[in-house]
């Protein structure tokens, strides 16, 4: 293990040199080409998803050479969704379809199976899976209007899997999967793919949870009034009851997976002022809660889970990523403590592992790492290295995302990180972008100290680049998240503002050399800090933005997905003089600021009429906006040479007006 160890940490130093050197723009524009890595149960093999040229392809290797022994080539533009071992000889996948009319492939909801040799592939689930045997009116398979989702491998049963369908919704000519019918559970066949349905859930945006044996003791729902709810029964025959009516203090908790053994369930909560989320042990027949983690100041966002199945190790983002343990301690989470070490200053993750966990799939990343992996032996303590995601780029010529703590004026903190170029011989101090993320107030929307490619794209080019995750964002517990409700162009304005100022302040940039970035949210927020001050930005970017917040509710997919209607409620109100208030339509007057709007035609989250009228009203008070329009996007776009040239448009948009 030291040798391992000392190889590591050369590494790592070689890795602290960058560059002032500018690399190719296709470097960050194109997709990873090794998107994620699974061993399969005795370890023999490893099934990768592979980009090449934007096609998303399944490779299967050998663990022992990585030699090539399999795979699947979809065709007409169509990706590899998804894919699972579901025996040691046998996968499981889904496509994601290649559309006319769109440009990003979309998932269908069918599901493949194929042995590593490639014989008896089969579309085993799905619209299309019925069968006509020659000469034979009986079907083996049925069409399944519907998506599934995996809930449980079946232990000791090679043959079936247990999946839980979600029936789709038809309006007009076509079906959409809104969850909101009740979802069916059935077990199906990874051979035949004959199905059988057990139940039906008895509400619709629901999920279910199985044990490795079968056994849906959980299943958690939302109302259409966007409220989560769970359930528990004590085996498949039994009701559903509330889960606070079965176990005490259960409310607000959701169940996340079961123990191994059957004996444990762990939940996501909140705790302490904050409403920091985190998880619990809860022990099904005495009842017994146990926080798993000690105190941490921010969100789990990650979970390592022991052999048991329980969470061993959990990540959070105070700053960089930060490791908390479960206070018992496992084998897992003392070879994790050794992981940590070995890869001090990245985050290690557990990606997979084979069934006796004598093999684990390490990955490791950072913010200027795009992903290692590692296949690390538990018993010789020994790793070897397979892969590293973005191939083509060297570590050593990323620049590092600095993270920083900035005080509101009201007592709050906003938490975030800031990214410089490499130095010049010139003492002028470098123009700043910042870049605003989307959402807001969902799982995961929030800035990470992780390896992000629009940052070392800016940073790359001579651009300061300022990420902070303002009021509303998620991360930081609930509290915070909640300050930022009905306040999209207030506070949450006020605090990427005051952001972009303390850097000013601080010495980090130009303050006369200022652009505002960001998409979805983000992109509405670049446009708002512009009318909110208009005089602190040159320029503002707004990417598949809202611009008038009256669309979210008569134009968006929003209202019309379970509990839509009742969110944008909560979040931006109905207020009609405040929505109008709150949105860059009304103030395109006040915006000093040069515009760019980059919007995709068949956008349905935020249809592409925001950016239409926006362009109107700027051109109206003699500020038109560089407008770059793809007719085959949705909400962002996916094609290579599209986004080729949506950045190189943006680069040459900031250089005219920053540098």
């Amino acid at each position: 293990m030291k040798g391992f160890l000392l190889s590591v940490l050369m590494l790592l130093t070689s890795l602290s040199a960058f560059s002032s050197q500018e690399l190719p723009l296709e470097y960050f524009i194109k997709h990873g080409d090794y998107l994620d890595l699974a061993l399969s149960p005795s370890g023999k093999h490893i099934a990768a998803r592979v980009q090449v040229d934007g096609r998303v392809f399944l490779v299967l290797l050998k663990t022992e050479d990585m030699s090539i022994v399999g795979g699947i080539r979809p065709q007409n533009n169509d990706i590899i969704h998804t894919v699972n071992w579901v025996n040691d000889e046998r996968v499981v996948f889904e496509y994601a379809e290649k559309q006319s009319y769109l440009d990003s492939p979309i998932p269908t909801g069918e599901l493949y199976a194929m042995n590593i040799d490639g014989s008896q592939r089969e579309l085993i689930y799905g619209y299309r899976a019925g069968d006509q045997k020659t000469g034979s009116r009986i079907s083996s398979k049925d069409d399944s209007k519907a998506s599934q989702e995996i809930i449980s491998f079946l232990d000791n049963d090679d043959d079936h899997i247990l999946i839980v369908e979600y029936p789709w919704t038809k309006d007009g000519k076509f079906y959409y999967d809104r969850r909101e019918k009740p979802a069916l559970i059935s077990r199906l066949n990874v051979y035949s793919g004959k199905k059988r349905k057990l139940e039906v859930l008895p509400y619709g945006s629901s999920s279910a949870l199985a044990n490795k044996f079968g056994d849906v003791k959980f299943m958690t729902w939302r109302d259409d009034n966007n409220v989560q709810h769970s359930a528990y029964r004590s085996n498949n025959d039994d009701e559903w009851i509330p889960l606070e009516e079965a176990f005490e203090n259960a409310s607000g908790l959701l169940p996340l997976g079961q123990s191994e053994d059957g004996e444990f369930v762990y939940l996501s909560g909140r705790f302490g002022d904050e409403g920091i989320s985190t998880l619990f042990s809860l022990h099904l027949q005495s009842g017994e809660y146990k926080r798993v983690f000690s105190d941490h100041a921010t969100d789990i966002e990650y979970v390592v889970l022991d052999r048991n199945g329980m969470p061993a190790v959990g990540i959070t983002y105070p700053s960089r990523s930060s490791y908390v343990y479960a206070q018992t301690e496992t084998k897992v989470s003392k070879v994790h403590k050794m992981l940590a070490e070995a890869f001090k200053g990245q985050t290690a993750t557990i990606a997979s592992h084979t069934k006796d966990w004598k093999t684990l799939l390490v990955r490791v990343s950072s913010d200027v790492n795009p992903g290692e992996y590692y296949l690390f032996d538990s018993d010789t303590l020994s790793a070897r290295f397979i892969w590293a995601n973005s191939s083509w780029i060297d570590p050593r010529l990323l620049l590092s995302m600095q993270p920083v703590a900035i005080p509101t004026d009201d007592g709050e903190t906003v938490n975030g990180y800031i990214t410089l170029p490499a130095s010049k011989k010139s003492d002028k101090k470098p123009p700043l972008v910042v870049v605003i993320h989307g959402g807001p107030h969902q799982s995961g929307t929030r800035d990470f100290w992780r390896y992000d490619s629009e940052t070392q794209l800016l940073a790359n080019r001579g651009f300061a680049v300022l990420r902070v995750n303002f009021r509303g964002s998620d991360g930081y517990g609930k509290r915070f998240e909640r300050l930022g409700y009905q306040e999209w162009g207030g506070t949450m304005i006020k605090d990427i503002n005051d952001s972009v100022k303390w850097a000013i302040e601080q010495g980090y940039v130009d303050g006369e050399r200022v652009c505002a970035y960001g998409a979805s949210y983000g992109g509405y927020a670049a446009l708002m800090a512009a009318v909110r001050d208009p005089d602190l930005y040159r320029c503002t970017i707004g990417y598949v933005g809202i611009y008038d917040l009256q669309y979210v509710y008569s134009e968006s997919d929003i209202p019309t997905s379970w509990g839509g209607k009742a969110y944008l409620q909560e979040v931006i109100g109905t207020d009609k003089a405040q929505l109008a208030a709150f949105s860059p339509i009304t103030h395109a007057d006040k915006i000093k600021a040069k515009v760019m709007l980059i919007h995709g035609s068949k956008d349905r989250r935020v249809p592409e009429i925001n950016a239409e009228a926006l362009a109107d009203k700027l051109a109206k008070v003699n500020n038109p906006p560089v407008y770059l329009q793809y007719s085959q996007a949705g909400h962002g776009v996916y094609d290579e040479g599209d986004r080729q040239e949506l950045y190189q448009g943006m680069l040459d948009f900031l250089s005219t007006n920053l540098m």
